[in-house]
């Protein structure tokens, strides 16, 4: 299968690249830094660059494309950064979704990040797929990126919309910085602590993307465990893996105030569940929260 991989020097899009490189598939990786992505995806048949300055800059004769660019999420939310994450989204899935439907044989299939923040703050309501948007920045900014994503539909391809919830990885993700944290003893609820975590071992976001483009999943597939967990849960787990404490209290105008608005997604409530992956046979290595931390510790240790 030759398959092009937008985003593929980050987190989970290395990882993918790697893992269909390893299976035999032509894979060709679109990247801003592409001296970057030849060393880090020494498997890749191509590196090309991202955004792609004219269409034919893109691999023709494709057979499907992964779309996971996106300028990162975590950090303090100033107007300039909300316009980054929202334009390197919906503007980069605009200019990929174009250039490759004017290809004279476009991709069947496209693979196209999303995340959870597209449902915004549930409370304790369980979310499949089937729940519609939230009303906040996350949740519009999801239902823009995913509606250019779909584009792709009107010359016949198959779209998959992957809502990623919180990716743990040993090196990369979410996870280093809260280790961080916990080993300073810095953990702790988060507001109420009740908020519901969706998250994912980087591993199993993988095979999960893979089984999704070798399969015939289409529109939104919940990249998530079967099992999320309460924040303040989230944070106990992980300080008794580490052997520390966690104690630690953060109001909620104390994270606003560090983070801004992105405090709103540290306390927003998102129990996501992988109803779409379950159906389509799909068996999570990593389904609940210890076995997850147990594994990426190992990792690290």
């Amino acid at each position: 299968m030759k398959v092009l991989v937008t985003g593929g020097t980050g987190f989970v899009g290395r990882r993918l690249s790697e893992a269909l490189a390893r299976r035999g598939d032509e894979v060709h990786v679109a990247s801003r830094r592409p001296e970057a992505a030849r060393r880090a995806v020494p498997g890749a048949k191509a590196v090309h660059p991202w955004p792609p300055p004219a269409p034919e800059a893109l691999p023709s004769g494709l057979d499907a494309a992964v779309n996971l660019a996106g300028e990162p999420v975590a950090g303090r939310w100033t107007a300039r950064r909300r316009r980054a994450i929202r334009d390197s989204r919906i503007a980069g899935t605009a200019a990929l979704v174009g250039a490759l439907g004017r290809q004279d044989r476009p991709p069947e299939v496209l693979l196209s990040a999303s995340a959870v923040g597209y449902y915004g703050d549930r409370g304790e309501e369980v979310v499949g797929e089937e729940v519609g948007p939230g009303g906040d920045f996350l949740a519009r900014l999801c239902r823009d990126w995913e509606a250019e994503a779909r584009a792709a539909e009107r010359w016949g391809a198959r779209v998959a919309l992957l809502r990623f919830g919180i990716v743990l990885g040993a090196e990369g993700g979410a996870l280093p910085p809260m280790m961080r944290a916990h080993r300073l003893g810095l953990g702790g609820r988060l507001g109420s602590g009740r908020q519901w975590w969706a998250w994912v071992h980087v591993d199993d976001a993988v095979r999960l993307i893979l089984h999704v483009l070798d399969g015939d999943l289409a529109g939104p597939v919940n990249v998530t465990a079967p099992h999320p967990v309460r924040q303040a849960d989230f944070s106990r787990r992980l300080a008794e893996a580490l052997h520390r404490p966690a104690f630690l209290w953060t109001p909620r105008w104390a994270l606003f105030a560090a983070v801004g608005g992105f405090a709103a997604e540290l306390v927003a409530s998102r129990r996501a569940v992988p109803r779409a992956a379950e159906r389509s046979g799909f068996l999570f290595r990593f389904d609940t929260i210890d076995r997850a931390f147990g594994d990426l510790l190992d990792q690290r240790s």
